[in-house]
């Protein structure tokens, strides 16, 4: 394989960032009073909402392309085969963008401080090791088969994109639910089919055991707050989308 084009690279980090972005303004707005977020979903709370997602779309796009253009060659032509080629196991981890993590831009550190999102830079830093980290993924993912493929919606956001399967209950937890009687066994093999940025989200929302526990059903995981608030970002970024 030789990898993707720069165009590519660039919406991989971008959708990364995304679902940390996302998680950030959510927790912020998890810490405002309950008055005040009443108070906005009575004024208007529809039409803000899609302000809202309009506007961190455009943020998410900024952030983006200030940090991608600071980016170190290797980070920008990272594949599967030089992953699978590689000896010492520091292509397509976190190890390779620690000297960029130790030094990342000012410009982009400021603009998240500033919009309140974090409080500091370690707290960016954080937040970027993450989004790094779900970036090298996606970048150095090996290629899947035609097989593998589905031309369906995926079953959170609606969009015809390429899918992938989640484990409504976590492989990681599956000895200690069958141990504690939470689900009979015939339940532990159930999927949903959600794109690569749902997927992601899903798993940023809680630990394994809890998705396990309390959200085994794609019914539930609709419930939550959170969860909502993804879809009608992620909803609006490139991808077919079903008419409800």
């Amino acid at each position: 394989m030789s990898g993707f084009d720069h165009r590519s690279y660039y919406e991989m980090l971008r959708d990364s960032m995304s679902v940390s972005l996302v998680r950030a303004v959510l927790n912020k707005e998890l810490a405002e009073s309950k008055e005040t977020r009443l108070r906005a979903s009575r004024n208007g709370g529809e039409v803000n909402a899609k302000k809202e997602a309009e506007d961190l779309a455009e943020f998410i796009e900024f952030l983006a392309t200030d940090l991608y253009e600071y980016f170190p060659k290797e980070l920008t032509e990272v594949t599967y085969d030089l992953k699978t080629a590689d000896e010492t196991g520091v292509i397509g981890s976190i190890e390779m963008a620690e000297g960029f993590l130790n030094n990342l831009p000012s410009t982009y550190v400021d603009s998240i401080v500033d919009a309140k999102l974090l409080n500091d830079a370690e707290d960016v830093k954080r937040m970027t090791t993450s989004v790094l980290e779900d970036y090298l993924a996606a970048a150095t993912a090996p290629p899947l088969k035609w097989t593998e493929t589905r031309p369906l919606e995926c079953e959170l956001c609606g969009r015809e994109v390429r899918l992938t399967y989640h484990h409504l209950i976590p492989r990681s937890t599956h000895s200690r639910v069958l141990k504690k009687k939470i689900h009979p066994e015939y339940m532990l093999n159930r999927v949903a089919w959600l794109c690569r940025l749902c997927h992601s989200f899903v798993h940023h929302c809680e630990e394994n055991m809890e998705l396990a526990k309390n959200w085994y059903t794609v019914e539930l995981l609709e419930q939550r707050d959170d969860i909502q608030r993804w879809i009608a970002y992620i909803s609006k970024r490139p991808g077919r989308t079903r008419v409800k």
